[in-house]
């Protein structure tokens, strides 16, 4: 695409990874589009995902990208060069936008994000300091890389990593995802509506390390609608988590029925994020839709365990609680604790450590996203301040010298 240097002040934020990582860009393109509010901010993402970044508030116009298609022209330079392919990618850049944006934010550290920004802006801001074919990163794609490689504590949240790569800090206020009124299929009409508590339950992850045993969940599931007062569970998840939702329903008791829906693989991620909308709370692993439930505003609890960090990737936004495992793979899990949470979420301040975990609960202030740990009296110091200083004082010094 030809770059026009009279282009219009329009601007393209990229997120080109899964459907969690999209869901934790919102504070970053809320604090875009509040610092220029005139300015049309567009997403582009990945087409399965679209749907999802049409529910972003005041977003734009969402552009598809079509990863496979991407994928196979790749593949297909690897060989002989073909004039007639790249022609292909010309039309497929044309139909995404007819003029290049003045700024693309790209998001991921992905040669197909750099490369998406470089083709359709003329200016690119983002994890890359000197453009595509300079590997020097930017001091927050510096920072980010230095935490993964080290494991070291780190208490800034991805959301507010992708505001600083964007130049704005976070937003004063979680913000949520724009719900309209979307019909859900069959019985799961019937969700949210009876009085109760309403409980989503994620029953897989993108990751099979992170995903909870089945076995786990039946015990919670049970331990859960053994109490007396009103309540319904929801399993989530998509096509390929049908068979452990099948296998965790032939585990639980028969005396729970009609207290069960079952809606994995049965709705698009719009029905879904109503689904999570409708419920109290939503639990699971370090999941995409763990991360939804927390956009739309659903009280979420989550597991980590494996690579997951609650201070890197915990639910954004206020009142969400994590139990964090001490170790990869847990041997044993926090249910009664856990679920003596969703009862009663104040009595959780005064719960008994549970050998193996600690529980966290989420806070918002200026710098973002913050987990505090419950019943501990010497918290860690807070870093955040000094970090979103030093990198930015990092980030204008590398500007002056361009």
């Amino acid at each position: 695409m030809q770059h026009d240097e009279g282009a219009t002040e329009r601007r393209l934020l990229i997120q080109l990874a899964r459907l969690g990582d999209l869901v934790q860009s919102l504070p970053a393109f809320v604090s875009l589009t509040a610092r220029d509010p005139h300015r049309p901010l567009d997403l582009l993402c990945p087409a399965p995902l679209a749907d999802i970044a049409r529910l972003f508030p005041n977003v734009g116009h969402v552009l598809p990208w079509n990863g496979e298609q991407w994928h196979a022209w790749a593949e297909s330079f690897a060989g002989e060069f073909a004039r007639s392919r790249l022609c292909e990618v010309e039309q497929y850049l044309t139909e995404l936008t007819t003029e290049p944006y003045k700024m693309a934010y790209v998001l991921n550290h992905h040669p197909r994000a750099t490369l998406a920004g470089t083709l359709l802006a003329i200016e690119v801001q983002g994890p890359n300091l000197r453009g595509p074919l300079n590997e020097e990163l930017s001091p927050w794609a510096s920072y980010l890389r230095h935490i993964a490689q080290t494991r070291s504590s780190n208490r800034i949240h991805l959301s507010d990593t992708f505001c600083g790569l964007c130049g704005v800090t976070p937003p004063s206020v979680p913000p949520h995802l724009r719900l309209s009124s979307i019909d859900l299929p069959g019985d799961l009409a019937e969700v949210g509506i009876s009085a109760g508590q309403w409980i989503a339950v994620v029953v897989g992850a993108g990751d099979a390390d992170r995903s909870i045993p089945q076995s786990v969940w039946i015990e919670w599931i049970s331990t859960l609608l053994a109490q007396d007062s009103p309540c319904g569970v929801v399993l989530i998840g998509s096509e390929r988590d049908k068979t452990t939702a099948l296998a965790i329903q032939d585990g639980l008791s028969p005396m729970i029925g009609g207290r069960l829906w079952d809606a994995t693989g049965r709705t698009t991620l719009p029905q879904l994020a109503t689904i999570l909308k409708r419920c109290h709370w939503a639990v699971g692993a370090d999941t995409g839709p763990l991360h939804l439930a927390a956009s739309v505003g659903t009280s979420a609890m989550g597991f980590y365990f494996s690579h997951a960090r609650v201070h890197e990737t915990g639910p954004y936004g206020q009142g969400h609680w994590v139990w964090q495992a001490d170790c990869a793979k847990p041997e044993a899990w926090p249910i009664q604790a856990s679920v003596e949470v969703i009862r009663d979420p104040v009595s959780a301040m005064q719960q008994e450590p549970v050998a193996g975990w600690s529980l966290w609960q989420s806070h918002h202030d200026e710098w973002g996203a913050i987990f505090r740990p419950v019943g501990d009296s010497d918290p860690q110091e807070d870093q955040r301040s000094a970090v979103w200083h030093q990198l930015t004082e990092q980030h204008l010094s590398l500007q002056g010298m361009q």
